[in-house]
């Protein structure tokens, strides 16, 4: 499937919390060599929310699915939880999960997995996704089985990548981060995005904004 493009249901933070994410993303680079820095226009913060391959016949269908998942879901507050590595060198902030981003993710599912075409060759962090999934724990296997994405259910953590280290083993900056409660955001913009490495948004195919509160919807 190398030869479909990868992309990516997201969601889209504000322009204070974008600048943060990029402003944190550079200071990162200045500390240690990353593999990428986030930049407005070109390597996108966002939140993932459902990743797969999707034939140019059918992205009429995913764009038009989605315009249907954004009409019926109004936007969504999220808190900043914390900053977190891995062993893979992502360094991330993870916010905590809401029973509205959970539903948003389960409505993108429903409606694009049927659209997919087959197992992304790559996830990430690079892993060959046709063989990882033999050695994946048994919940990331059977939603890679069913769905061909991992990071859903119990597996999905909403977050936004902030770099990834060339030294593997380095998870965390070394030096004082801002305050996470600095990035708490009422996320108003799904998106979607084809993937570059390391699981960046190298472009927005489209963007679709989520509905506002009824108190804010005029008579």
């Amino acid at each position: 499937m190398s030869d479909l493009p990868v992309y990516d249901a997201v969601l889209l933070p504000g322009a204070d919390v974008n600048a943060r994410s990029v402003r944190l993303s550079e200071w990162c680079a200045e500390l240690a060599p990353t593999e990428f820095i986030l930049q407005a226009g070109r390597l996108y913060p966002h939140i993932s929310l459902y990743m797969a391959n999707f034939a140019s016949a059918q992205l009429g269908a995913v764009l038009e699915k989605l315009g249907r998942v954004s009409e019926r879901t109004f936007e969504i507050p999220l808190e900043a939880d914390r900053f977190a590595g891995n062993d893979q060198g992502m360094f991330e902030l993870f916010y905590r999960k809401t029973e509205a981003v959970t539903r948003l993710q389960e409505d993108i599912i429903a409606g694009l997995d049927p659209l997919r075409v087959g197992l992304r060759e790559h996830d990430p962090v690079g892993r060959v996704l046709a063989a990882h999934r033999l050695v994946a724990p048994p919940v990331a296997r059977a939603n890679l089985d069913r769905h061909g994405y991992d990071e859903i259910g119990e597996l999905f953590r909403p977050h936004i990548t902030v770099a990834r280290f060339q030294q593997r083993d380095q998870q965390v900056p070394s030096g004082p981060l801002p305050p996470a409660e600095s990035f708490d955001e009422i996320y108003r913009t799904l998106a979607l995005c084809v993937m570059g490495e390391h699981g960046t948004c190298v472009e927005v195919v489209e963007t679709f904004e989520l509905a506002p509160p009824v108190r804010d919807r005029q008579p």
